[in-house]
């Protein structure tokens, strides 16, 4: 591995375009030391990311208010927990900005035993690289995810236009569709457009970008338990000596308290990520029941968007479960160990492995292993088969008409 290949440097440039979208806050982000990473509460990267905060509650709040004058329905009270889930990601992307600085310190101390020889000789995860690939698959993903629905919501603008004979110029009709909140207490402008979109992207980017990041945590950590179980494995049914047990059994617990750090620290998001990813998948497979239209444009912003929210989800999953996969691995090669060479050092370090989990969680309420898969498998087939015993298939009609009430 390059001597200077660390998770920092690794994830620095994706740190950084998040911080496009007002996401984690810190200074230095790109500085090629971890030393030089700073939170600074007067700084322009903070008063940046706090004025998209203040304009995500402000729209927020018009929502609020307009779904007190329409009445609250399934739809809009989905609306209400996306602007929910945007505006606690911001919150808890801050809060870590405030402890990323020692974390990355503490990150980088861990690192420095896994850039020396013999761990050098044990790279073929790729840290980097993976990160990079995570990053650009999901996120332009999501940028054509994004793309769709705002085609399908002119379409649908239109469509209503046309049909309802509504006299507006084509793109307050879109203003009206995508906007009906601001529709009712801002009269259209055009240069409110460009405005309301960059808003709405700094809404959708963190639901996306969440579960990247967790990948990307889980990317990092998992490297080093790799190069951890190569060197274990590399002395497969030989006999070895206890200072070479100690030094692997010492820098496990290392990775172990690095593991339990970045789990305190990150928790609250992977609680929030796959809570909103669960009952985003679960709303839009009841949506799948009722009527969604008979338009190509819509068919496909809808069945695009429910399969990336599935795929991602799942994603996110295998790649964060990888650390926990490193670990029993490294347990299955500690079974191996030669009656003649197993020592207290051997013994201690066995019993460590099997102390407790090794992974990534949503603050206790579940860990990020494989089985997840399973879990979130059967939980989605059980509503699937609930949801659909239960609508009346009879009163599903395909939607032709796209007047609406304000």
């Amino acid at each position: 591995m390059p001597q200077g290949e660390t998770f920092h440097r690794a994830v620095s440039k994706v740190l950084f375009i998040s911080q496009i979208y007002g996401l984690l806050p810190v200074s230095n982000v790109l500085a090629l030391d971890v030393r030089d990473i700073r939170f600074r509460w007067l700084s322009p990267r903070i008063f940046y990311s706090g004025l998209i905060f203040i304009l995500n509650c402000c729209e927020f709040g018009a929502v609020i208010n307009y779904v007190i004058k329409v009445a609250i329905t399934f739809h809009n009270s989905s609306t209400l927990s996306l602007y929910i889930v945007c505006l606690l990601e911001h919150l808890f992307f801050w809060r870590l900005a405030i402890h990323w600085p020692s974390i990355m310190r503490a990150w980088d101390g861990v690192e420095q035993l896994f850039l020396k020889i013999p761990y050098r000789f044990y790279d073929e995860y790729k840290m980097k690289k993976r990160i990079y690939v995570v990053f650009g698959v999901v996120m332009s993903s999501a940028l054509v995810e994004h793309f769709l629905l705002l085609l399908n919501s002119f379409h649908l603008s239109n469509m209503e236009r046309t049909q309802c004979k509504i006299n507006v110029t084509y793109l307050e009709s879109v203003y009206k569709w995508e906007r009906p909140h601001f529709y009712m207490i801002l009269p259209y402008h055009i240069w409110l457009l460009p405005l309301f979109e960059w808003i709405n992207e700094t809404i959708a980017y963190p639901r996306s970008f969440t579960d990247c990041f967790i990948m990307c945590i889980g990317i990092g950590l998992a490297a080093r338990f790799h190069q951890l179980y190569r060197r274990i494995a590399a002395v497969h049914r030989k006999v070895m000596p206890a200072v070479f047990w100690t030094e692997v059994r010492e820098h496990y617990l290392a990775l172990k308290r690095l593991v339990r750090l970045l789990d305190a620290a990150i928790a609250p998001l992977v609680l929030l990520a796959f809570g909103n990813n669960m009952s985003f998948i679960c709303f839009q497979l009841f949506n799948s029941f009722k009527n969604i239209g008979v338009d190509f444009i819509v068919m496909v912003a809808f069945w695009y968007s429910l399969v990336f929210a599935i795929v991602r989800t799942s994603l996110t999953i295998f790649v964060a479960s990888s650390i926990n996969d490193f670990e029993r691995k490294i347990v299955t090669a500690l079974r191996d160990v030669p009656t003649k060479a197993w020592s207290i050092e051997v013994q201690r370090f066995s019993e460590q492995l099997g102390n407790d989990m090794t992974a990534l969680s949503g603050s206790g309420f579940f860990y990020l292993t494989r089985s997840l898969v399973l879990a979130m498998g059967t939980t989605i087939i059980t509503y699937e088969l609930m949801i659909s015993d239960v609508i009346n298939q009879g009163s599903i009609r395909q939607k032709t008409q796209y007047c609406r009430e304000f």
